[in-house]
C-alpha cells in the first residue's frame, strides 16, 4: 500500500528496490532519520506492490519487470516535489543532508550534490571503486561546480519532464543526462554540509565486473551516433580510456585521498578497475544500446544490509 503526505513536500527521493523492498532497509533508516523529514516523499521502485502498510511519506512504485532506467522514469513521472533526487541504495545520507541540499535549493540552484565519503574503506577494491567512480565529490568538497554525479543530486523536476519520451534513454546512464542540464545552462553546487557514505563491494572479482558493465553503458551511450567502422576500432584506445579514468583518480587521491584515509596500494587496484571499465567501453561500443541495457542494473543494484552499516 501507498502512504502520501498530507503537504506538497519539497522533494522526492527515488530509490530503487529492484531486489525487494526488505533489502533497502537500510537506506530507508537513513532517509527515515532526516533532520527534516516530513518535507521528504520517498518513492521506493520495487517489482512488487505486495509490502504491507508503508510508514507515511512512503510511496511504493511496482515496477514489473522494468529496467533500471525505465523504473527510473515513472518514478520521476509520479514524483509530487519539484525537485527528485535518484538515490543508489547504497548511498546512505548523514541526517542533516536533506536539509543542507534544500536551504542550497532555496538559494535557487538548479541541482546540489553531495560532499562523499567511503562507507566500507576496508579493503584497497572498495577504496578504489569509490575513487574512481567518486573521487571528484569526495569530501571535502564544495562550492559551485561544472559537474555533479548522476546519482545522488537532487535537481529541478521540470527540465526532465520536458524530455518527454527520451527521458527513459537520458537515464541509462546518468552521468550524460547531468552533462546535458549542465550545458542547457543549469547551475549546479556541491555542498559539504549534505554528506553521505557510499558502500562498494569489497571484493575485487565483483568489482571488476561491476567497472566492466559500468563501461559498458559508457560506450554504448557515447558512441551512440557514431559511424559503425569507428565503433569497431574503439578498442584501439582502451589505454587512453583507462589512463583518463585512472589519471583522474590520481587527482582525487593527491587531493583528498590522504584525509580520507585511503590507502596508497588503492591506486593499483584502481588501475585495474580502471582497464575494465575501459574494456567495457570498447565492448560497449560495438554492441550498442540495446544490447548493453540488461547488464546496466548489474553496477547499481547492490544494497547495503543494516548490518554491514
Amino acid at each position: 500500500m501507498e502512504s502520501k503526505t498530507a503537504v506538497k513536500p519539497r522533494l522526492s527521493v527515488i530509490l530503487p528496490a529492484l531486489l525487494g523492498y526488505d533489502t533497502v532497509l537500510a537506506a530507508l533508516d537513513a532517509w527515515e532519520a532526516q533532520s527534516c523529514r516530513d518535507q521528504l516523499e520517498i518513492l521506493i521502485l520495487c517489482p512488487s506492490a505486495g509490502v504491507g502498510t508503508l510508514p507515511p511519506g512512503q510511496v511504493l512504485i511496482a515496477t514489473g519487470e522494468l529496467h533500471l532506467h525505465q523504473a527510473r522514469a515513472k518514478g520521476i513521472l509520479q514524483a509530487s516535489a519539484d525537485y527528485v533526487m535518484l538515490a543508489e541504495d547504497h548511498c546512505l545520507p548523514d541526517k542533516f543532508w536533506a536539509q543542507a541540499v534544500l536551504d542550497r535549493l532555496a538559494e535557487g540552484w538548479d541541482a546540489v550534490g553531495p560532499s562523499l565519503r567511503s562507507g566500507n574503506p576496508a579493503t584497497n577494491w572498495a577504496q578504489a571503486a569509490f575513487l574512481l567512480g567518486y573521487g571528484q565529490w569526495m569530501m571535502p568538497a564544495t562550492g559551485s561546480v561544472r559537474v555533479l554525479p548522476g546519482h545522488n543530486v537532487a535537481v529541478r523536476k521540470k527540465p526532465l519532464l520536458e524530455l518527454g519520451p527520451a527521458l527513459e534513454n537520458e537515464l541509462l546512464v546518468a552521468a550524460f543526462l547531468v552533462r546535458r542540464l549542465q550545458r542547457q545552462g543549469q547551475r549546479f553546487f556541491l555542498d559539504a554540509q549534505a554528506t553521505m557514505r557510499h558502500f562498494d563491494v569489497p571484493g575485487g572479482r565483483k568489482e571488476m565486473r561491476i567497472f566492466y558493465c559500468v563501461g559498458l553503458g559508457f560506450g554504448a551511450i557515447r558512441t551512440l551516433h557514431w559511424p559503425r567502422l569507428g565503433r569497431a576500432f574503439y578498442w584501439l584506445i582502451i589505454p587512453a580510456i583507462a589512463a583518463r579514468h585512472w589519471g583522474r583518480a590520481l587527482i582525487q587521491y593527491r587531493r583528498a585521498g590522504g584525509r580520507a584515509r585511503l590507502n596508497p596500494w588503492c591506486l593499483l587496484a584502481g588501475a585495474f578497475l580502471a582497464l575494465g571499465w575501459a574494456c567495457g567501453e570498447s565492448i560497449g561500443a560495438l554492441i550498442g544500446v540495446a544490447r548493453a541495457t540488461p547488464f546496466l542494473s548489474f553496477s547499481e543494484i547492490k544494497p547495503v544490509a543494516r548490518g554491514d552499516v
